[in-house]
């Protein structure tokens, strides 16, 4: 039942009995809607707002993980990309090296030198001429050997650089699908959120509706409690002036039609005149 569609009857052609259940029939109306917007107001609105602060709550933690998701994908993007050059830059080297490297084998040239630096510290050579041949050829397995260390340790850190690498690409990836998780998880608790609002707003036009409904009905309440009152006094009136021989309501029935008649105009009989007369009096 809406606030337009309540029944407003004429409580002036409604006699006490009538009147009474009517009145009965609004404060069990009325009560039914107290107790409605009760409900409304301590369960329904209290849940829906609990379960709103709950998941605006929850939200804005993951609005917080997102940021921080953003930030930890950005330094590893950083990090990759250095490695990248590194990796680059060492396979830039190598490229470099490897067509320069000797034939002969790391052990060889080590036993090269080894042999002819024996000569020169035990200075078996006949002459500066020949010394310098030894020095020289020392000196030359000597570079070799320490290109051949040098494409060594290259390769090594290359090594290194691209367990690197794919470490750092397994940490963004597992980044880049938390983020998508929580943008999922988001998406839903903001679906939700439209839902509860939607309630919300929803349960507020019920509230209005009920208490705009609540008055209409206390004001027909209002006024009947005023019609059965001076219902009441006439009553009194009748019987102190006339007895009990008129019939219920007769007397008060009669008053109100001579009253309308008056207002609207109409010309009145001396009885009715003696009636509002009396009723002054």
């Amino acid at each position: 039942m809406s606030g337009t569609d309540i029944e407003r009857p004429d409580l002036e052609a409604l006699g006490w009995d009538e009147l009474v259940a009517r009145k009965r029939k609004l404060s069990s109306e009325l009560k039914t809607l107290t107790d409605r917007i009760v409900e409304l107001d301590r369960n329904h609105s209290h849940k829906v707002g609990g379960e709103i602060r709950d998941q605006r709550s929850i939200l804005d933690g993951m609005t917080d993980r997102q940021k921080q998701l953003r930030g930890e994908i950005d330094s590893g993007n950083a990090a990759l990309l250095a490695v990248s050059e590194k990796i680059s830059q060492s396979k830039n080297f190598l490229s470099l090296m490897e067509a320069r490297l000797p034939a002969e084998k790391e052990e060889d040239l080590q036993e090269t030198i080894k042999k002819n630096q024996a000569l020169v510290d035990s200075k078996d050579y006949k002459s500066e001429r020949e010394k310098n041949e030894i020095l020289s050829r020392v000196k030359d397995a000597s570079m070799k050997q320490e290109a051949i260390k040098a494409v060594r340790t290259i390769r090594e850190q290359m090594g290194l650089l691209t367990q690197e690498s794919t470490n750092i690409n397994s940490s963004i990836m597992r980044l880049n699908e938390e983020r998508d998780s929580i943008r999922v998880k988001a998406s839903e608790i903001n679906r939700a959120l439209d839902g509860l609002y939607d309630s919300k707003r929803k349960m507020a036009g019920e509230r209005d509706s009920s208490l705009t409904e609540y008055d209409e009905l206390a004001r027909q309440f209002d006024a009947i409690n005023a019609r059965l009152d001076a219902m009441a006094e006439m009553r009194r009136k009748q019987r102190e002036e006339y007895g009990h021989g008129l019939p219920s309501d007769a007397l008060f029935k009669a008053i109100e039609t001579a009253r309308k008649k008056l207002q609207s105009g109409e010309k009145l009989s001396f009885d009715e005149l003696k009636l509002l007369y009396g009723e002054k009096d």
